[in-house]
């Protein structure tokens, strides 16, 4: 079902069609905060932040114009002010620095998603997790992001490009 009606149906109380709305945003929303926080917690917290946004605003979603667009500018604008907010403060990630925190699992891509958080500038991280982790094809990240897919091509491009490298090197850290 398309995205737009599984909106409406959310402003109508529908709770099942906010369940496939998450289901199918969930990996977009969380690697966009990630890519502004570079935090998992955080980043899962404006994950949350996000979704009640998007039952609050429903109503104001102007069908037609991209759903995927205006949840991820919605965690985008969520992340950016946690970022602004925390301006001063010091974040320990607790997968990173797990001796001090106990042991808890990775996410799925586990490594490679540190060294590329490590590595890569916001928007490289944010379409490359777009693409190979959350399986999105350049057409739609470009409609997403709205930004050219040529742009989106040299970006994605550019981030492997840097990864690879960051491999090959070694300057991926401790693995």
């Amino acid at each position: 079902m398309d995205l737009d009606k599984l909106i409406k149906r959310t402003v109508d109380g529908d709770k099942a069609a906010f369940e496939v709305i998450y289901i199918k945003t969930k990996d977009a929303v969380y690697y966009t905060a990630l890519s502004v926080l570079r935090d998992r917690g955080l980043s899962e917290d404006v994950m949350q932040t996000t979704y009640l946004k998007v039952l609050k605003n429903a109503r104001s979603y102007t069908p037609n114009t991209n759903v995927v667009a205006w949840i991820i500018r919605i965690a985008r604008n969520e992340a950016l002010n946690v970022k602004k907010s925390r301006g001063r403060e010091s974040s320990v990630d607790s997968d990173e620095h797990e001796y001090m925190f106990g042991t808890s699992a990775p996410d799925e891509y586990g490594v490679l998603t540190d060294i590329a958080r490590r590595t890569l500038p916001d928007d490289e991280f944010q379409i490359l997790m777009l693409a190979a982790a959350s399986g999105y094809k350049r057409r739609e990240i470009a409609k997403m992001l709205e930004m050219p897919i040529a742009t989106v091509t040299w970006k994605y491009n550019k981030a492997t490009q840097t990864m690879r490298q960051a491999l090959n090197d070694g300057k991926g850290g401790a693995i």
